[in-house]
């Protein structure tokens, strides 16, 4: 992962979403394009090939759990982006 922050364009790209806050990064990237997407991929899975009171069960769980599984992801992927640019950052706080 270092090492894609360290091509210049993906660095100036975290900058611009690191601008807009740790929540916003946490909510969009984790629980939305993580969660959301990831429980959404799973309901086909079980929709097609599990009997309706399985699927039932699974759609009421899930919905609850994938999304604070994508809260958990976006926050530690946010602190692990945030380390790897600590890392690439100038003692001045200019990014190289």
């Amino acid at each position: 992962m270092e090492n894609y922050m360290s091509n210049e364009s993906n660095l100036r790209k975290w900058v611009e979403v690191r601008k807009k806050g740790k929540w916003s990064y946490i909510f969009n990237y984790g629980v939305l394009r993580f969660g959301i997407s990831t429980w959404a991929m799973m309901m086909v899975y079980f929709w097609v090939f599990h009997p309706f009171e399985e699927r039932l069960i699974f759609t009421i769980v899930s919905f609850l759990t994938f999304p604070l599984a994508g809260l958990a992801w976006g926050r530690w992927m946010w602190y692990y982006m945030e380390k790897i640019t600590s890392r690439l950052s100038t003692p001045d706080g200019d990014e190289q």
